[in-house]
C-alpha cells in the first residue's frame, strides 16, 4: 500500500537521501528541521519571524548538536541575505504557527519570493519539500499564487508533482515535490 501521508513521504524522502544542507523555510515549531537532523547528517538553516517559534524550536532541537543548525529570525523571503552554499533540500509549510496567534500568517508575496530565491539557490538534483495548508484566512490566494508558481517552472529545468486529495473533506493540506535538474 502506499502511504499518501505528506509527512511520511518526507521521512521516506529524508531517509532515501543522502542531505548534507537543508533549508527550513518556515520553521515553526520545529518539526520539520527536528526530523532532517534526526534523519539525515545535514545542517540545518532554518527561518521564522516570530521569536516564539525560534525559542520554542531550539528547546525541541536541544538533543542534536547546536553546530548542526542555525535558527533565524527573519523572513524566508530575505533568505538570500543567509544561504552560503547550495542547499539540497527547501522545506515550506504555509500557514501559521500551529497554538500561536492565526492573525501571523504566510502570504503569497513572501512566499513566492522565497520560492523564487529558492529555486536559484537550489542544488543541481536538490528538493523542495513544499507544503500548502488551505482553510485559513488567505489561504486560497496564497495557494493560487503558490501553484501558478510551480505550474510555471520551466520543465527543462525543474519537475514539479503536485500530491492533493480530492475527495477529503477540511482542506486537506497539498503537497509539491520540486527537483531541479
Amino acid at each position: 500500500m502506499i502511504s499518501y501521508n505528506f509527512k511520511n513521504i518526507f521521512i521516506n524522502l529524508l531517509k532515501e537521501n543522502n542531505f548534507s544542507y537543508a533549508v527550513d523555510a518556515t520553521l515553526g515549531n520545529g518539526n520539520d528541521t527536528y526530523n532532517i537532523l534526526k534523519y539525515t547528517k545535514a545542517k540545518v538553516l532554518a527561518f521564522d519571524i516570530q521569536e516564539e517559534a525560534i525559542i520554542s524550536s531550539k528547546k525541541r532541537l536541544s538533543e542534536f548538536s547546536e553546530d548542526r543548525f542555525n535558527l533565524v529570525l527573519d523572513s524566508h523571503s530575505s533568505m538570500d541575505k543567509y544561504i552560503k552554499e547550495s542547499p539540497e533540500l527547501i522545506v515550506f509549510n504555509t500557514g501559521y504557527l500551529p497554538g500561536s496567534n492565526k492573525k501571523i500568517i504566510t502570504d503569497g508575496e513572501t512566499i513566492c519570493k522565497a520560492l523564487d530565491i529558492s529555486i536559484k539557490a537550489l542544488k543541481q538534483n536538490g528538493i523542495i519539500f513544499f507544503v500548502q495548508y488551505i482553510g485559513h484566512e488567505g489561504s486560497f490566494e496564497e495557494g493560487e499564487m503558490t501553484d501558478y508558481f510551480f505550474k510555471n517552472l520551466p520543465q527543462k529545468n525543474f519537475r514539479v508533482l503536485k500530491n492533493q486529495f480530492y475527495n477529503q473533506i477540511n482542506n486537506p493540506p497539498i503537497v509539491y515535490l520540486v527537483e531541479k535538474i
